[in-house]
């Protein structure tokens, strides 16, 4: 084990698959900010190893899984290797389209700093904004005796973790495979006494996925003068959002109703405009019965291959 001061490691993990070409970028730009940087590679097909070559040549280690696991899973094992390897007091989680800005570690430890000065228990730090989107509050009105905002339902890229945290609540659930993870995360710490703050001034520019438009008879449906457009999503995607929506608010209905409401209304309402307007509707129909299903079912882990091959 590298012995050097324990009290200011901190080490970002990354997610990755079938990564471009920038996110060799990325590490050289977040080296600047953290002391290690881990990239896991999620069992990309033939193809990316010279991606990953060049990510290794601007200072990450890179680990590759054979199979594709699942964000959590990868996740994990780039926390477990950064454990065994320099027992870093300070996690960073990020998704390979994600590039921290500013001083975003510098930000996210003075949250902490402060936090503990209050006698406030910190779960982790997430992103205030994401490409200039806000975080959503627990509680707009709440604030955390004039501090930082806690988060809603915040993305998992971003997460700055202390050590402690995975100690006290354990690590991403892999049992997910993608999607959810991270609220199950929020939840989990929330559980444990643990608070989930918005980090003053820590920014992310994050790709938020392909946004597709409301179209009626080849015309764009507006309301008050705004089109209306919706998150695109593959029909293997909707059946994860579905499935593990659905199991975090069975487990979570009596102990937080007003943040499984919440949660539900804004899952239903995107839904709606997928089933609606979005490309392929029979399939991604077809999907979210199938996640529904499997959730009440008690199936977990990855789609079942018989589904995955009907889907596409």
């Amino acid at each position: 084990m590298n012995h050097e001061d324990q009290s200011d490691v901190v080490v970002a993990i990354i997610a990755a698959y079938r990564p471009k070409d920038n996110l060799a970028d990325t590490v050289r730009a977040l080296a600047e900010q953290v002391t290690h940087v881990v990239v896991v590679d999620d069992g990309s097909p033939h193809g990316s190893e010279d991606v990953l070559t060049a990510i290794e040549a601007a200072g990450a280690t890179v680990l590759r899984q054979e199979h594709n696991a699942g964000i959590a899973a990868t996740l994990n094992a780039g926390v477990h290797y950064a454990e065994k390897t320099w027992d870093p007091k300070y996690f960073l989680t990020l998704d390979q389209d994600s590039t921290v800005t500013g001083r975003y570690v510098e930000l996210a430890l003075t949250c902490l700093t402060e936090a503990g000065s209050a006698d406030l228990e910190i779960g982790f730090v997430c992103a205030t904004a994401y490409s200039g989107h806000p975080t959503p509050q627990l509680s707009p009105k709440l604030r955390i005796g004039g501090g930082p905002a806690e988060a809603f339902d915040p993305m998992q890229s971003g997460f700055f973790i202390p050590r402690s945290t995975w100690q006290r609540v354990g690590y991403f659930a892999e049992s997910f495979f993608i999607d959810g993870v991270d609220s199950d995360f929020t939840m989990r710490c929330r559980d444990a006494g643990l608070r989930v703050v918005i980090g003053p001034g820590c920014t992310l520019e994050h790709d938020l996925g392909e946004r597709g438009h409301a179209t009626l008879f080849g015309r764009r449906v507006s309301v008050f003068g705004r089109d209306i457009s919706y998150n695109y999503h593959s029909p293997s995607r909707v059946y994860y959002i579905c499935r593990n929506g659905t199991v975090l608010s069975r487990r979570y209905a009596l102990k937080a109703p007003g943040w499984v409401a919440r949660r539900l209304l804004e899952e239903s309402k995107a839904h709606i405009l997928r089933l609606l307007f979005s490309p392929g509707r029979r399939a991604l129909a077809m999907a979210a019965a199938a996640g529904f299903r499997d959730a009440v079912n008690g199936r977990t882990g990855r789609m079942p291959a018989s589904l995955e091959d009907r889907l596409h």
